[in-house]
């Protein structure tokens, strides 16, 4: 028995667990949907737990990471709790980055005093190192003169236990999008595309991420070439490749792309945005459950 490992919050929203769940009942696997923080389930009764949309875990990380290292006592998580211990903080892009990876980038601080204006007019981005769905991310289109509520966005991030990150606003996503490629057993699915969440002002009123613009797309060949770099520091550094990837690209000014982040614990993979990807992904997961 596997168990698609979800949460209450998300289970609605995510648009992969029926496709997903679909696939491995053609398949003839059984599985479950499951709440991560159902302190109801035993764990041991499952094979394998596949981390699916854990949508909330940013907001309580700690308690994730203790939950996963209590069940991988007693079965099998994917992908590993050494691997979404590292990737759940976002600082792994500095260290990407030192390796040699093209990655949009980052300055880590922990005061706005800190921050590195190369420009006269700096539009940047500012999030936690811990998030997802977007959340406590926001835009200043000249941070200079917005260095008032910066500094208090930057408190607010050091409180919450996270680090702050500011990136300089890669305008190239505004008419490209960013590509999302899908790794399943280190080989690629499928890739999609998303519109810039932050060219206008997220819409977060399903309370847990921004609305996302999304369509189908093919990777290019610099895409996946990158994309398979960065996989290649992973494999290295943890001796394997993790169950499940999605390489997110954007274009630098020259157009060749660039990481602007790498999703290793809960990221979807659309599904629907592949014929077949749905097989593919069900496959891999029993391919990983033997």
């Amino acid at each position: 028995m596997i168990g698609l490992v979800t949460a209450a919050v998300a289970r609605e929203l995510d648009s992969d667990l029926p496709l997903l769940g679909a696939a491995l009942e053609r398949a003839g696997t059984q599985f479950h949907f499951v709440d991560w923080h159902d302190e109801s389930v035993d764990w041991s009764q499952y094979s394998m737990l596949v981390l699916r949309s854990t949508w909330d875990y940013h907001l309580r990380r700690a308690k994730f990471l203790q939950w996963i290292e209590r069940v991988s006592q007693l079965t099998t998580v994917r992908n590993s709790f050494e691997v979404v211990q590292w990737n759940s903080d976002k600082k792994y892009l500095g260290e990407l980055s030192t390796a040699g990876i093209a990655v949009v980038p980052t300055q880590f601080v922990e005061s706005a005093s800190e921050i590195l204006l190369t420009k006269p007019v700096m539009d940047v981005v500012v999030k936690p190192s811990i998030s997802a769905g977007s959340h406590d991310t926001f835009r200043y289109r000249d941070v200079a003169a917005e260095m008032s509520t910066v500094s208090s966005h930057i408190a607010r991030i050091m409180k919450s236990g996270a680090t702050a990150m500011v990136q300089e606003y890669q305008h190239g996503i505004d008419g490209a999008g960013e590509t999302g490629l899908v790794y399943l057993n280190g080989v690629y699915s499928h890739a999609f595309r998303k519109g810039a969440i932050l060219q206008h002002r997220p819409d977060m009123s399903n309370g847990l991420y921004a609305a996302e613009d999304v369509g189908e797309r093919e990777a290019t060949d610099a895409e996946q070439a990158t994309a398979l770099q960065v996989l290649g520091f992973v494999e290295q550094k943890f001796g394997a490749m993790p169950l499940y990837a999605r390489v997110d690209l954007i274009p630098q000014i020259n157009g060749e792309p660039q990481l602007m982040e790498l999703e290793l614990v809960e990221p979807s993979f659309f599904l629907w945005a592949s014929t077949g990807s749905a097989d593919r992904a069900a496959q891999a997961i029993i391919a990983a459950n033997r």
